[in-house]
């Protein structure tokens, strides 16, 4: 794994839950990490675009790292794939696109977790060290502020139970992004805590899901 990988290469790593970004280099270097299936799934999403206007926002120099599997090829797309025009199908397109919209990003490329360790320490030389507790703070209080937005698509106050919203983010494999998520498709506790397996994963996410699914129903 990475961050394993790094503390080897002798970088100093905080763990920490970021709100923007995976890795925080420097005060001004934030970095998104992506392997390839991730790339295609963020885009498919949309998400790679909110994470873009987030680490924008918040640093100096955004960063998208594309970390390739050693053992593939190092390509996106094959060469005879990619023609003059913009296409919805190309992940070349995309990329493009990416590059027109946030041109302050920063394109990363490593052909492996060790090609990104040069990569990390090339980017923190001259920069001083992190403010972790100024890294973990970022977009957090957004996040929190979207949470606490209680309105309906009318733009109405909805009535929630405070005490259930305190206790859904202590669970675990709640966080901020699916907290909102649930509160849509539940209306109490008990709702979650009786939700199938399958579709607690499909609302959460496979990990998210399963974490959340074993702690409701394993023996005390």
């Amino acid at each position: 794994a990475l961050p394993s990988i790094l503390h080897q290469g002798g970088m100093r790593l905080a763990p920490a839950t970021l709100t923007v970004g995976d890795f925080v280099l420097s005060n001004v270097h934030c970095v998104e990490r992506k392997s390839i299936s991730d790339l295609f799934g963020s885009f498919a999403s949309g998400r790679l675009f909110t994470q873009a206007e987030s680490m924008k926002k918040h640093y100096k120099v955004p960063c998208l790292l594309i970390e390739f599997d050693p053992a593939k090829t190092f390509c996106l797309q094959n060469a005879n794939e990619i023609g003059p025009d913009i296409r919805t199908d190309s992940i070349c397109s995309k990329m493009a696109l990416l590059a027109m919209h946030f041109p302050e990003l920063r394109f990363l490329w490593s052909r492996s977790p060790y090609e990104t360790l040069k990569l990390f320490k090339t980017l923190k030389t001259n920069h001083e060290d992190v403010d972790v507790d100024r890294a973990v703070a970022i977009g957090s209080n957004e996040s929190i502020d979207a949470l606490l937005d209680t309105k309906d698509e009318d733009g109405e106050d909805v009535e929630i139970n405070e005490a259930a919203r305190d206790m859904l983010l202590r669970l675990p494999g709640i966080n901020l992004h699916n907290a909102r998520k649930i509160m849509k498709n539940c209306d109490s506790i008990a709702e979650l805590a009786d939700m199938p397996r399958e579709e607690m994963k499909a609302l959460l996410g496979p990990l998210s899901g399963q974490k959340l699914f074993t702690f409701f129903n394993q023996k005390v």
